[in-house]
């Protein structure tokens, strides 16, 4: 064990250290919010979020546009008849 007391005062680098990371955070917590945010406007304004693929989509079955609708008829005729 040593005797000698830890410096524990901040150096001009530890701060600009500690800005940028505090700076990089609060960009990807920008970008995350920005994201949410189209996409909630996207559902609100009816537009297909996974470019028009239907049948791989996460919310397919409960897709309310005109694409996924009658993709969703055409298999319950497939499978009815």
């Amino acid at each position: 064990m040593s005797n000698v007391k830890q410096n524990k005062e901040l150096t001009r680098r530890d701060m600009l250290f500690g800005g940028l990371r505090c700076a990089a955070l609060g960009v990807m917590g920008a970008g995350g919010l920005a994201a949410a945010l189209k996409r909630k406007k996207l559902l609100r304004e009816g537009k297909c979020l996974n470019n028009g693929i239907c049948p791989q989509c996460h919310v397919f079955a409960d897709c309310g546009l005109p694409r996924a609708r009658s993709i969703r008829d055409k298999n319950s005729e497939r499978s009815d008849g």
